[in-house]
């Protein structure tokens, strides 16, 4: 599989996660826009403070999900010779996308591993090239390409 077509799967992905968190923080934004006016009691502003405060760590969350759709596309023209942030690393088991940390993902057969640059696993792989070999844990793996 292509690089821009697994960047642009990992890019849809992260639009769906993108949107679900602006549709989650305008719903706490509702609830902390109560009509101070016409609220008359104590629950209710407890209840706002509850819906400020959620829309708050939304909007951080919804701030790095953003940021990380930004470096996905900027990723998606990037290619190296050696492992680099912003590689797409394909092993003999796994694939691995360096430079983000946004869990695992999985799309029939392909099983991609992120690794962000502060991992110990991004110096592992730093500057390999193909058939080069690494240690993550207690597995070993062998480079057949990058991209």
């Amino acid at each position: 599989m292509e690089k821009k077509k697994i960047i642009q799967l990992l890019i849809d992905r992260q639009n769906s996660v993108v949107s679900d968190l602006t549709k989650s923080m305008e719903s706490y934004k509702e609830a902390a826009d109560l009509d101070e006016e016409g609220t008359r009691e104590m629950d209710d502003f407890a209840q706002q403070t509850v819906a400020k405060e959620s829309q708050r760590r939304l909007e951080q969350q919804l701030g790095r999900a953003q940021t990380d759709l930004d470096v996905l596309e900027f990723y998606a023209d990037s290619k190296f010779d050696s492992v680099q942030a912003g590689a797409l690393v394909q092993t003999d088991s796994l694939w691995f996308l360096v430079g983000l940390s946004l869990g695992s993902f999985e799309d029939g057969a392909m099983k991609l591993e992120f690794v962000s640059t502060g991992s110990p696993a991004f110096d592992s792989l730093l500057d390999k090239k193909v058939n080069e070999n690494f240690t993550l844990g207690k597995t070993n793996y062998k480079i057949k390409a990058i991209a």
